[in-house]
């Protein structure tokens, strides 16, 4: 679950802006948290009484104080997590990578600048490998060298992006439940596939970037089609 901070003197931006990220983080299935704090001293104390989050929307300017001297303060602490910035002006967004932010937000929040900023959040922080166990011992793979897992017989088969493959244990099921959301779809009861590699859906097939046909039950034709759109959509926000 990833713990989510606000810090805003502002108590009505706070609460749409977290109404604004159950939006974002709901649409995904991620399990979340988030706090809201009204003055950067409220903050401070919550992280020295041992409160770590992984992400901090943080407004720059303060009536009592300076937040973003305060962000680059909390980078001199080692604090690691991620910061993105809020404010009405753009005038201190060459001064505010001093503080490393992760995205630069201006009020009126955007809500396609907010999904585009928690997005960039989540694939930094999206595991870049997986673990699996196999007849023999265990087995990590990178997930971005994985086309797509398939049941074959009694067994999974993991084919990867060099042409090779790998058997391993388990169902898709618990597969698809140790994979970051939507980074996989499930087409078909026997496959689960990384929308990365998917270049077209047709014909109740999905056709991945090294030619292979794979195919698109009934059922899930409409379901593929909205997570793979959804996948494009997120993409294009970075364009």
């Amino acid at each position: 679950m990833y713990r989510l901070a606000i810090c805003d003197d502002d108590k009505n931006f706070c609460s749409q802006l977290e109404k604004n990220l159950h939006g974002v983080f709901a649409d995904r299935n991620i399990e979340y948290a988030v706090v809201s704090f009204n003055d950067i001293q409220s903050l401070d104390a919550s992280l020295s009484d041992g409160s770590r989050y992984d992400l901090l929307f943080l407004d720059i300017m303060f009536d009592d104080g300076n937040g973003m001297s305060y962000a680059k303060r909390l980078r001199t602490h080692d604090y690691k997590f991620d910061i993105i910035f809020i404010t009405i002006s753009k005038e201190y967004a060459i001064e505010s990578y001093d503080a490393n932010p992760l995205y630069y937000l201006t009020k009126p929040i955007d809500q396609k600048k907010l999904t585009a900023a928690v997005v960039r959040f989540l694939e930094k922080n999206t595991p870049k490998y997986i673990c699996f166990s196999y007849l023999g011992g265990t087995i990590k793979l990178k997930l971005s060298d994985i086309y797509y897992f398939e049941i074959y017989g009694h067994r999974v088969v993991i084919h990867k992006s060099d042409g090779t493959q790998a058997d391993i244990r388990g169902t898709l099921k618990d597969i698809e439940s140790q994979l970051p959301p939507k980074m996989f779809i499930r087409p078909h009861r026997s496959y689960l596939v990384n929308t990365a590699f998917i270049t077209e859906i047709k014909h109740y097939n999905l056709k991945i970037s090294n030619g292979e046909l794979i195919p698109i039950s009934r059922s899930l034709y409409n379901k593929a089609q909205l997570e793979f759109v959804d996948y494009l959509a997120e993409k294009e926000l970075f364009v």
